[in-house]
Parts: structure tokens; C-alpha cells; sequence
């Protein structure tokens, strides 16, 4: 009889621990921003990594060959990575309303290629990224289930006019980079979430998130970033209590760029490259992702997340995207 007693206090217990925030699945995939809520008075730090390879032209839905991409154009891209590391901070004043901000640090790397297909040039810019504030508020809450809404304001912290060094066609000050390759917008955006967490027993969860952002105005450089809306779900499924494997898909969809970069003499020439023209912005994609979560007996988190695009159609001629790494490390007290 005390055998059983203990067995069913100690399943209590494993059922009580799983079912609270300290389940390892408790977050999302480390892929999803503003995935959860806290407690009154609770808060949490965040760091993440991620970079983003894409090594391949895309015309539509149809990869190009290299030697058939710079028609019309002196330079074309070969291959672009793009590393960012991010920094959050998540309070709560109260049980319902979670207050966020985050920051970046972005380098971005751009391989081109000359009109007969060589490879010349690689662009290069680095610095700091938007920065955005914002607020989670809770709007449902059961034993095994949660929903929230969001909004957050993106302050237009990323630089819009990133220089080519030593640029041929304006050797003193370098000609402006193309689009891909600035840090920031240059206006102030909205981004509206609504996030939908669900858990089943103590091994299996579920969710889903939709978002978009929406960019208010035109920058100081004469163009506005095509908005964009997002929709991603994920599975996990506990392993133990600090191990939890989750799979996520990830449908992104944006708009092209708005107005054409008009800040004077070194302004930029679509004729010169093919990013450099508004007409290739814009497209839709999808990415499958298979990640780990762990949570540490003190709290820490640590989370990996390794992505592949599966499906993509750009508008016009533009580099499509291949895989996709994010690691991450989360302090909450």
C-alpha cells in the first residue's frame, strides 16, 4: 500500500511539473518570436543566433543556372549569407500582460557575378538592426491550453544606407548597397501576433502562430519594404523532462519594394545589379524545420533549430533561400 501511495505522489508530481512552465516544450520551436506569456513579476532574458544561407536564382518557382541569370544586368548574385544575433528581454507586470523588446546585429555577405557569369565582387555590410518593443496579452487560459495577442513597434534603428567599399562608379564615398544587403527598414512598423498553445497529457504539444508587419510609410532613402504575414505551426514531443523534439512548418509570404532608393548622385542603378532592382522583391516560401529544447533543472533554456526551404516563387529574378540555422539560450526567473 505505501509502495503504491509513493508511485502515485511521485506521478503527481511528474504530471504537476510537466503541466506547468517548466515542461521542456513549455516554449515554442526557438524559430518563433513571442511565443509564450509570463507571471506577474516574472521576466526573461534571450539570446539568439541565426544565419540564413541561399546559394541559388530562383525566376518564379524555377531555379536558374548561373550562366543564364545576368541578362539585362552587369552583376548578379552568386551566394549571401546572413547572420544575425539577437538580444530580448520579456517582463510582466501583471498575469495577463507580458511587455518585450528585442535588438539585432546583422552581417551580411553578397558573392556577384559579372555578366559573363565570373565571379567578381563580394559586398559586405554589418551593424546594428531594428529594434522593436512591443506586448503580449493573454486572452485565454485553461488547465492545457493558452492563446495571446501581440503588438509590437519596430524603431528604425538599421541603417538604410550602407555603402559599397570602393565602389568603380563612386570611388569617395561608395555607391549605396543594393536592398538585401541594408540592416533596417527605415520606418516605423507594426506587427501584429495572435499565438495559440496547446498541450496534450505530459508528452505532446502543439501551436500555431499568425503575424504580420506592416510598414507605415516611406523611408528617408524613397522606398518602403513590401509588408509581409507570416503563419507557422509546430509539434513537440517531450522526451524526458528536460528534452523536448519539435518539428515546425513556416509559410511566409511579402510583398515588393515600394518607390525606388533616391538619395542623390550615389543612388542605386537597377542596371547595375539585379538586387538593386525594386522589380525583384517580394514572393512567397515554405520551410520545414526539426528542432531540440532543453531546459536545465535551474531554468536555463537552450534551444537549436536547423531549417530547409521546401517551396519558393519570387517575383522577378532573385536569390531564393536554402537552409536556415537558429540556436538560442533563455534565462526566465
Amino acid at each position: 500500500m505505501n509502495t503504491f501511495i509513493k508511485s502515485t505522489a511521485a506521478l503527481c508530481a511528474l504530471t504537476t511539473t510537466l503541466t506547468a512552465a517548466s515542461r521542456p516544450d513549455a516554449h515554442a520551436p526557438i524559430g518563433v518570436m513571442g511565443d509564450h506569456t509570463h507571471g506577474a513579476g516574472e521576466g526573461m532574458l534571450s539570446y539568439r543566433f541565426m544565419t540564413m544561407q541561399m546559394n541559388q536564382i530562383f525566376q518564379g518557382s524555377s531555379s536558374v543556372p548561373a550562366n543564364m541569370t545576368s541578362t539585362g544586368y552587369m552583376m548578379t548574385p552568386r551566394e549571401m549569407t546572413m547572420d544575425m544575433n539577437m538580444l530580448g528581454f520579456m517582463f510582466a507586470p501583471t498575469d495577463e500582460l507580458t511587455l518585450t523588446a528585442m535588438t539585432s546585429y546583422k552581417r551580411n555577405s553578397m558573392v556577384m557575378a559579372n555578366a559573363a557569369g565570373a565571379e567578381g565582387m563580394t559586398m559586405k555590410s554589418s551593424g546594428m538592426g531594428d529594434t522593436s518593443i512591443g506586448a503580449l496579452y493573454q486572452i485565454h487560459k485553461v488547465k492545457n491550453a493558452n492563446a495571446h495577442i501581440g503588438l509590437s513597434l519596430s524603431l528604425p534603428t538599421g541603417a538604410t544606407d550602407k555603402k559599397v567599399a570602393n565602389a568603380p562608379l563612386a570611388p569617395a564615398i561608395g555607391r549605396d548597397l543594393p536592398y538585401p544587403m541594408q540592416l533596417g527598414s527605415g520606418t516605423l512598423d507594426l506587427s501584429p501576433s495572435i499565438t495559440y498553445n496547446h498541450y496534450i497529457d505530459n508528452n505532446w504539444s502543439w501551436g500555431t502562430q499568425a503575424k504580420a508587419t506592416i510598414h507605415n510609410s516611406t523611408n528617408d532613402e524613397g522606398y518602403s519594404i513590401g509588408d509581409s504575414a507570416n503563419l507557422t505551426g509546430w509539434v513537440s514531443r517531450n522526451l524526458n523532462q528536460n528534452l523536448a523534439i519539435n518539428t515546425r512548418f513556416n509559410f511566409n509570404t511579402w510583398s515588393g519594394i515600394q518607390g525606388t532608393q533616391t538619395n542623390g548622385l550615389h543612388n542605386l542603378n537597377p542596371v547595375l545589379s539585379s538586387p538593386a532592382d525594386p522589380a525583384n522583391s517580394g514572393g512567397h516560401k515554405t520551410d520545414l524545420f526539426i528542432g531540440l529544447n532543453y531546459i536545465s533543472d535551474q531554468g536555463l533554456r537552450l534551444a537549436a533549430e536547423i531549417g530547409k526551404t521546401i517551396h519558393q516563387d519570387l517575383n522577378g529574378t532573385q536569390l531564393g533561400s536554402d537552409w536556415t540555422l537558429q540556436l538560442g539560450a533563455q534565462y526566465a526567473w
